[in-house]
């Protein structure tokens, strides 16, 4: 059978669903030997990069796509790309299934963040304009979720929420396949990178995020705690910020500049932007606490990745994250800045719970394999074209 993928979302620059495409596809060019693919792609970049997984593999070929996800041209013309290129079965990895796109398909639904926080501050858009978009969005999600074969969902948080907010919704066709962790800590034992001087940072002694800056990433009460640690528990403790700078990062700064105690701090707070692989593994190698303070989450892989590198995390204890997380993090509630900061100074200065957290950190990642990812996967897609049903009881 020929299987397509829509890939324009590919690359670790669109996030954690980027990573996902990245990682699902290098795994099924190893695993599966029988089965054709059609990989749909945006732009010339990741052609090329595509095309560095596949090499002389001739079961799988790369199709432009240039239609950019969100928009009309996505909607009218990617489901003529798709036709053209006859596959047996479609995957989108991202909800943003065509309307007009009837074939049989899978859909990874990663979360239904928007469903939960429908936050006006989420957006660059004037109110009128935001909620056109809105409406647009739950009207493609529920055709996604209505009409796909199978459903994929990297957690059991997001199978329970859209079993709630779409009550018709067959569970039976629900798979929870767990995303894994990519292997930075080899990568960066490989490249000796091992200085954080090029970025301007503290050599160690830092909190790091990882992620992006939008309001559900709460990342307004992670710095009002870091204000807290600084200023009632006296900790020379800096904090760095690795996400895109865009829209969402200049609402954080506003909002450090127009606060004159977190103005103070300005020095030890330190954004460095969307980084590659090489500088990821370095933040997490020389990070004295990782720190997770989200609202929602449909997985969450940065606390997976900072656990390889034993570093303690503090995360909150909603959605999937104790769910991913397990015994290998210090929880906290993430809509009170008190408790994020206290959590973060025990994590920092409790020994044997810092100790606990790095052992059991150790221990979670061994859960999370792309390798069972990709197998899982490839067993949704053959179990479709035999019609018989996903049995998940996540």
């Amino acid at each position: 059978m020929t299987i397509g993928i829509d890939c324009r979302l590919f690359g670790t620059e669109h996030g954690g669903i980027g990573r996902y495409i990245r990682e699902l596809i290098s795994q099924l060019i190893v695993i599966d030997k029988e089965n054709s693919y059609v990989f749909f792609v945006y732009d010339e970049n990741q052609y090329k990069k595509i095309a560095s997984f596949i090499q002389n593999e001739n079961r799988a070929k790369i199709i432009y796509a240039p239609y950019r996800w969100y928009t009309l041209a996505e909607q009218l013309l990617l489901p003529r790309s798709i036709k053209k290129a006859h596959v047996d079965l479609m995957h989108f990895p991202h909800f943003t299934v065509p309307l007009r796109y009837h074939g049989p398909f899978v859909v990874t639904i990663h979360d239904l963040i928007i469903h939960r926080f429908p936050d006006e501050r989420a957006t660059t858009l004037p109110k009128w304009l935001y909620a056109l978009k809105l409406w647009g969005y739950k009207k493609v999600m529920n055709h996604a979720i209505m009409n796909a074969r199978a459903i994929i969902t990297p957690s059991r948080a997001t199978k329970k929420d859209i079993l709630h907010f779409y009550t018709k919704c067959d569970e039976q066709k629900i798979e929870v396949i767990y995303e894994g962790v990519s292997d930075l800590k080899s990568q960066f034992l490989s490249t000796n990178f091992q200085s954080n001087h090029n970025y301007q940072l503290p050599i160690a002694n830092y909190l790091l995020y990882v992620g992006s800056f939008y309001p559900h990433k709460n990342i307004e009460n992670l710095i009002k705690a870091f204000t807290i640690l600084r200023e009632k528990y006296k900790l020379d403790i800096n904090l760095v910020l690795a996400g895109k700078k865009d829209y969402f990062y200049q609402q954080l700064r506003k909002l450090i500049d127009n606060n004159e105690a977190m103005k103070q701090l300005n020095h030890t707070i330190h954004f460095v932007g969307y980084i590659d692989d090489d500088t990821l593994a370095n933040l997490y190698q020389n990070a004295a606490l990782f720190i997770f303070p989200s609202l929602c989450e449909g997985f969450g892989l940065p606390p997976l990745e900072a656990m390889q590198f034993g570093i303690p995390t503090v995360a909150s204890n909603v959605s999937s994250i104790p769910e991913i997380c397990g015994d290998a993090a210090l929880y906290c509630n993430p809509q009170n800045v008190e408790d994020i900061a206290l959590k973060i100074y025990t994590a920092l200065t409790d020994a044997p719970i810092r100790n606990k957290l790095r052992e059991n950190g150790f221990r979670r990642i061994q859960m999370f394999s792309w390798r069972n990812m990709g197998e899982k996967t490839l067993q949704v897609y053959e179990n479709m074209l035999k019609g018989t049903p996903t049995t998940s009881k996540g």
